[in-house]
């Protein structure tokens, strides 16, 4: 599976990360040919090379005419800019569901009707050409997953129409809602309104960057420089894991001293029944000195709510524990291996240049009761058989 993993450490904006996607290898002239068939020419766009703290990358610079800089655009217009215009219908689909997005976060934010929302520099067609640019751009690269990091948001306040408003601005900190962010003591907007609305449209998880066999980088550079970091958005892309797959998960826990070891039995059951992709007990010391249970459960996000109400229905818990996480799942097969005892079957796997083997304890077991000898001479012979 490709991943795309974007490096928001620096920030984000919109002309950045269409700078770091050119940078992976999407055609310029394709941007530029997609955007034509919108109906304004009110702007001119530049891309050049240029350097931000000793990084070298790409500057995507949308400059639009003063009287563009006056218009105001509600969601109809922006939806009637691009529907049946000769986009792709993915580029069009995408483009409308970001106008959409940060309309209803700033209908939201403002305690107006959708359709009753003017925006002003998200309205603007600086922001409309790294809206669609970016659709377009995605839609080129097309990969298989997007993730990014902890954003950086920056400090301050910053001016607009409606007065000087924090940093991040209503809509944007309402668009990350969910999304790590941070600040550090610099002044100025680091996430911009369409930089967070990308986010929130095409990323799927947030966090460090996960093992991945790296093939290309881009920098898509910001319009400031300054001196303590490079101010860019870096695109990292390439195969998730490499011969693994990285899943979100979620690890539920609670701890129990009034159930019996029986109730506690069927309890595991009904987990994994429910989806659970695992689960766990553990002994625990629990409060007035009383011997209790730490159960811990496995589960795809998907199941969570499936879980908790079969944790709610089969035990006395009155409370429970969520920690999101990650896991790395590597790709496997089952292979039958020749051994002298006898054909057994494998899991195969690799990580990395190292191919992985595990015996089947079923198949290995079938084999100890014909033969009649330990289970672990079994696993000894097979494991030698396949060369480990």
């Amino acid at each position: 599976m490709t991943l795309l993993y974007l490096d928001c450490t620096a920030g984000i904006a919109g002309d950045m990360t269409i700078a770091a996607l050119i940078e992976l290898g999407v055609d310029p002239d394709l941007i530029r040919r997609e955007l034509a068939k919108l109906p304004f020419d009110g702007y001119e766009i530049g891309i050049s090379r240029a350097t931000r703290a000793g990084i070298s990358g790409t500057r995507f610079d949308v400059k639009i005419h003063e009287d563009e800089k006056r218009v105001h655009r509600n969601l109809h217009d922006l939806i009637t800019l691009v529907k049946d215009r000769g986009l792709s219908s993915e580029a069009e689909r995408r483009s409308i569901s970001m106008f959409k997005r940060i309309c209803e976060s700033e209908a939201k934010i403002h305690g107006l009707p959708v359709e009753k929302v003017h925006l002003h520099e998200v309205g603007a067609i600086d922001s409309i050409v790294d809206i669609v640019g970016v659709a377009v751009a995605m839609e080129n690269l097309a990969p298989d997953r997007v993730m990014a990091s902890a954003v950086h948001v920056g400090s301050g306040r910053v001016e607009t129409r409606h007065g000087s408003i924090p940093i991040p601005a209503p809509a944007t900190a309402d668009l990350l809602l969910g999304v790590p962010i941070f600040q550090l003591d610099l002044q100025g907007e680091y996430c911009t309104p369409t930089g967070a609305l990308i986010l929130r449209e095409y990323v799927t998880a947030f966090g460090p960057q996960p093992p991945m066999t790296l093939e290309k980088v881009g920098y898509g550079l910001g319009a400031r420089d300054v001196k303590r970091f490079a101010n860019a958005v870096r695109a990292l892309w390439g195969a998730e894991g490499g011969a693994s797959r990285v899943s979100d998960v979620v690890a539920i826990e609670f701890q129990i001293d009034d159930l019996t070891p029986e109730i506690l039995g069927w309890t595991m059951e009904r987990l994994f029944d429910s989806g659970a992709l695992d689960v766990t007990f553990e002994s625990v010391q629990m409060k007035k000195n009383r011997p209790g249970t730490l159960v811990a459960v496995l589960a795809r996000p998907e199941e969570k709510d499936r879980i908790v109400a079969t944790i709610f229905a089969e035990t006395s818990t009155i409370g429970l524990r969520f920690v999101p996480m990650q896991r790395i799942e590597l790709e496997r097969e089952i292979v039958t291996v020749e051994t002298p005892l006898g054909p057994v079957r494998f899991k195969k796997s690799r990580w990395q240049e190292r191919q992985i083997f595990s015996p089947e304890f079923e198949s290995c077991a079938e084999i100890a009761r014909r033969e009649n000898i330990p289970l672990r001479e079994v696993y000894a012979i097979a494991m030698k058989a396949v060369g480990t």
